[in-house]
Order: C-alpha cells, then sequence, then structure tokens
C-alpha cells in the first residue's frame, strides 16, 4: 500500500504513472488524508510532524506495526513491484540513501499543493479502483 498526499498534483500523477504500468495491480494506494492513512501516520508516532508525502507499507495486515518506507526508500520498494524496473531500483540503490532523500525532498519541494488537486487531476474510473477510498483492506494480490 502507497499512501500519498492527496491535495499534491504531481503526486497524483505519480499514483496515475504508476497504475498505469502496474497491470498485475500488485500496487494498491491511498490518500494520506484517508482515514487508514491517518491512522498509519498517528501509528509512525512522529507527533506534531508526521510525514506528508509518501509511506510505503509493504503488509497490508501490518500496516499500524511497520514497517514503514518513507520517502525515496518506499518510492523505491514500490517502484521494484512494477515487472521490468528492477534494473533502476539496483542502480539508484548504489546511491548513498541521505542522497536519495535529498532529491526525494528537493522534488517533493518543488510539488505543488492544491486544493482542488482531487477536482482538477481526477482518477478514471479504473484508476480510481485502484485507491482506497475507505477503511477496508485492498483485495488480495494476484
Amino acid at each position: 500500500m502507497l499512501f500519498f498526499d492527496g491535495d499534491c498534483t504531481l503526486c497524483r500523477r505519480a499514483v496515475r504513472w504508476l497504475i498505469r504500468r502496474d497491470p498485475r495491480a500488485r500496487l494498491r494506494f491511498a490518500e494520506l488524508e484517508s482515514p487508514e492513512g491517518r491512522a498509519v501516520r498517528a501509528a509512525l508516532g512522529t507527533g506534531e510532524n508526521p510525514p506528508d508525502s509518501l509511506i510505503f507499507v509493504p503488509d497490508w495486515s501490518r500496516r499500524l506495526e511497520g514497517p514503514w518506507h518513507l520517502r525515496a526508500d518506499g518510492a523505491l520498494r514500490a517502484l521494484a513491484l512494477l515487472e521490468g524496473n528492477n534494473w533502476v531500483v539496483r542502480a539508484l540503490r548504489l546511491l548513498p540513501p541521505a542522497w536519495l532523500n535529498a532529491a526525494y525532498r528537493g522534488v517533493a519541494g518543488l510539488r505543488r499543493r492544491r486544493e482542488d488537486a482531487r477536482t482538477a487531476f481526477p482518477f478514471a474510473p479504473g484508476e480510481a479502483a485502484r485507491i482506497l477510498s475507505a477503511p477496508n483492506p485492498p483485495p488480495p494480490r494476484p
């Protein structure tokens, strides 16, 4: 499960990109602002400063216990689930994590949070089916 900022146009476009490249539907998505997103952010125990961009949870049944993968690490773990991308992930993993997170923070700093992101960049019905909008577990992987 990949939690993303639903008010971020870049994040919404990234989710669309991932969905299009994941025909086996190995990834599921939820907005950080959803009930499940808020629960995961609270479980992280980061107090007043919870992550506001990306959280990857590899095991839905342990979503409130972890492990949680944030920022660049979460993005790479999600990307690794897509077929044909392992060489990219392996190459990026050669870089120091501090560099990857600095690059992630740089891109995240450029993103635009828009109150109308949901209406300006809506998900198509097939895409929306992959996004958890209620506190129910995603369907099992094929």
